[in-house]
């Protein structure tokens, strides 16, 4: 990401930079460089909750029923079978630049947008209903939550958007990857070198140019949608998510930084039931 200090991420061993809305658990406020002068011995202590005990999330906290007896709860195993979206079309309007804060959400790196500048927005039909919702973050899981055919890759990248009141309402799911024959993302390259997941420290005043994913997924126009949940707790419903199918290629240099700067992150895939795929 440039950012209005200039940062390189591919020029150090590249370290950057999972959907939950991880923003909604933010231990700190945002600082420059900030650090805790205390480190909870395990993840557990700040959040109340692991990914290992994700079948057990209801059990932890009164409000988090959905995460067991929710209809519509993501991630989801897309099959072929079930074919491409031909509806909720995602209209996107990102300004070429975004500037915010980059910081570990303990599983993977985060980039919280800091609301200046022409604010990014994305477009799509809801029952008859435009809707307009508003990005805020993007994070990243390790491996990926979503399977396409049973295949897991190993990573997968949430574009957080929320209403106008501030409630989550749509995801934007990118699946990534390496290849031997890839040069590297482009959208990762941005990225300067990220704090990693024993880390406290929020970098800020960062600037990205969230356009490059889109292209990176050939513009967004193959995919697969449906109605989900956030997917960690307290697993809430009404989110509209939208998962590309082309699949982000890192480099090998790439995928092995992101994977050093993260931690398992992944909830196991929910039964389809009434999510409405493609529908």
């Amino acid at each position: 990401m440039a950012a209005r200090t200039a940062l390189s991420l591919l020029a150090v061993p590249l370290a950057f930079v999972s959907a939950c809305a991880p923003e909604l658990y933010k231990r700190d406020g945002v600082h420059p460089i900030h650090k805790r002068q205390h480190i909870p011995n395990t993840i557990a202590d700040t959040r109340g909750w692991t990914f290992d005990q994700s079948e057990e999330w209801n059990t932890l906290h009164a409000d988090w029923g959905y995460c067991m007896n929710g209809i519509q709860q993501s991630p989801i195993a897309y099959e072929s079978w079930m074919g491409s979206s031909q509806k909720h079309q995602p209209t996107f309007n990102y300004p070429n630049s975004v500037f915010g804060s980059l910081n570990n959400w303990d599983f993977g790196p985060q980039f919280t947008y800091d609301d200046s500048g022409v604010k990014p927005t994305l477009h799509f039909e809801e029952n008859g209903k435009n809707e307009t919702v508003y990005f805020k973050s993007w994070h990243t899981h390790a491996p990926a939550e979503h399977t396409i055919d049973g295949w897991r890759p190993k990573a997968e990248m949430h574009f957080v958007h929320y209403t106008a009141d501030g409630t989550p309402r749509a995801v934007v799911g990118f699946l990534i990857d390496r290849t031997p024959q890839s040069q590297g993302s482009e959208f990762f390259s941005q990225m300067a070198d990220s704090p990693d997941f024993r880390s406290n420290t929020t970098v800020a005043d960062i600037e990205i140019n969230l356009n490059i994913a889109i292209n990176e997924v050939l513009g967004y126009t193959d995919f697969f949608t449906y109605q989900g949940s956030l997917t960690t707790p307290p697993c809430k419903e009404g989110l509209r998510w939208f998962v590309a199918k082309q699949v982000i290629y890192m480099s090998d240099l790439q995928m092995q930084t992101l994977l050093d700067r993260s931690t398992f992150s992944a909830r196991p895939t929910q039964p389809v039931w009434l999510h409405n795929v493609n529908a």
